[in-house]
């Protein structure tokens, strides 16, 4: 699992950005591809299982409207 944070170009909610756990980091391979080279994908990315979420889901973005994102894996507690 990681936990993107994702700023949108006009996004209006009040803060211009998506925070969002996804399963893996296809969705930061493909964003790099598109800035790289402009191939846009058209994928649907699994959300993270989160405990106390009741079942599963998709994400999907417009990469030319992402104005950049950071990605964070979770923390462990000690």
């Amino acid at each position: 699992m990681l936990y993107y944070t994702i700023y949108v170009k006009n996004l209006e909610n009040g803060t211009g950005y998506i925070d969002i756990p996804l399963e893996d980091d296809q969705l930061l391979r493909d964003y790099q591809q598109f800035l790289d080279v402009g191939l846009r994908p058209h994928k649907l990315y699994p959300l993270a299982k989160v405990p106390g979420s009741g079942g599963t889901g998709y994400f999907t973005i417009n990469v030319e409207e992402v104005a950049a994102m950071t990605v964070t894996p979770p923390q462990r507690s000690k």
